[in-house]
């Protein structure tokens, strides 16, 4: 009987939780307008396209990072950044694989968004030229 009585009430604690982190994803959608994650299905279940969003308030707050931070779409696919933040961004390529082209969305202003067609397989490392502690990753598969 004292199991019970000790694991009920932590089942009901992480509930809680799991309803919390889910409902602030929803009220974080709702005050930006735009999805935390968004993606449309390739082959073998990879993403042929990716949103990223540049969340409000991260041009100020060094703790906030590109939403979601490393994305994996398929080769020949994209990922489309959208800035939800009213200070200027950019998303610009720090590292490529072997063969492909670097790439720069230039001064992102708020509501601005860059997409851009991976075409080689790999890795690829971003950042924000304005905040050096906005970084990424697109793994790019096949």
């Amino acid at each position: 009987m004292k199991y019970v009585e000790l694991v009920v009430p932590v089942l009901i604690v992480l509930a809680i939780g799991a309803g919390i982190g889910l409902a602030s994803a929803g009220i974080y959608q709702l005050a930006t307008g735009s999805p935390i994650f968004s993606a449309s299905s390739g082959s073998l279940g990879v993403p042929s396209s990716v949103s990223v969003s540049i969340p409000k308030g991260v041009g100020t707050t060094q703790g906030l990072n590109y939403v979601p931070t490393t994305v994996t779409v398929a080769n020949g696919g994209s990922v489309i950044w959208t800035n939800n933040d009213p200070t200027p961004h950019t998303v610009t390529s720090t590292s490529v694989p072997s063969g492909a082209s670097a790439f720069d969305s230039g001064n992102m202003n708020q509501n601005a968004t860059y997409s851009h067609k991976f075409t080689v397989a790999g890795t690829y490392q971003y950042v924000c030229s304005y905040h050096p502690w906005m970084h990424g990753t697109v793994v790019v598969t096949g």
